[in-house]
């Protein structure tokens, strides 16, 4: 049995209501009041509408976010003083690392250590194919 029928903007409130639920039917049947099923199929047969709401939706997320984590900023600014020695170790941290993962950069450093015999004379093998004419490690010429 079909639902009555839907005007455009139903449609588009659906559609904004799917958008800002992340693609959730059921969140946005919660906000919307229009039912689940309802909501799946018009995602489907506008599909390239919603990925185009959602999209914007996550934008402007995203420049809220950026907008409070400028105003955390300015106020965390002005209680560096206060701060004791392991509070300003963290906060500079975590900043650092956040910095560091906004520029692209790697935020992790991580090394390995190998002790087994196996592994070790694998890789003195490796560096004999590189380079047959060096020297062997731990000897002196």
């Amino acid at each position: 049995m079909r639902g009555k029928p839907r005007s455009p903007k139903d449609i588009e409130r659906g559609l904004q209501a799917l958008a800002e639920s992340g693609g959730n039917a059921t969140a946005a049947s919660n906000a919307s009041g229009i039912p689940r099923t309802t909501l799946v199929g018009w995602k489907a047969l506008h599909f390239d509408e919603f990925v185009e709401l959602r999209r914007e939706k996550r934008s402007d997320l995203i420049d809220d976010v950026w907008a409070a984590a400028r105003e955390a900023l300015k106020e965390l600014k002005g209680k560096f003083r206060m701060m004791k020695g392991q509070q300003l170790a963290v906060t500079f941290g975590i900043l650092i690392d956040k910095a560091l993962v906004m520029g692209g950069e790697p935020d992790t450093i991580s090394e390995t250590k190998v002790s087994d015999p196996r592994s070790k004379l694998l890789a003195a093998i490796e560096r004999e194919v590189e380079d047959p004419e060096s020297e062997p490690e731990g000897q002196d010429s």
